[in-house]
């Protein structure tokens, strides 16, 4: 391989890595709830929220995770725009929930 060759792959190479990680890959709702719960439990533990606290917000976590599951099983294992975006909603909503309960 002569020099320019391996300038022109390296280039290829490159731009391919950078247009992989420019991709917008927004957090699966899945991992979204995941992550919320975690915070969830580290407010339990250090006490910034409460028992009563904790059972509501676990409660519509369950209720999202299950209009979660219910979408995937209509839509043949994916999410339409649509669900997608209101489950965003709802996990926007219930992020702010956690917040305000941990810092009040």
């Amino acid at each position: 391989m002569n020099k320019t060759q391996a300038v022109l792959a390296a280039v290829l190479v490159i731009s391919f890595v950078g247009a992989s990680f420019a991709e917008d890959h927004p957090m699966s709702p899945k991992h979204r709830l995941q992550r919320q719960h975690h915070r969830i439990q580290q407010g339990v533990k250090n006490g910034s929220i409460t028992p009563q606290e904790h059972k509501q917000l676990a409660e519509e976590g369950k209720n999202i995770n299950q209009e979660r599951k219910t979408d995937l099983k209509q839509d043949g294992g994916k999410l339409t725009a649509a669900d997608r975006h209101n489950l965003e909603q709802q996990e926007n909503q219930r992020s702010q929930q956690i917040y305000q309960d941990k810092h009040n």
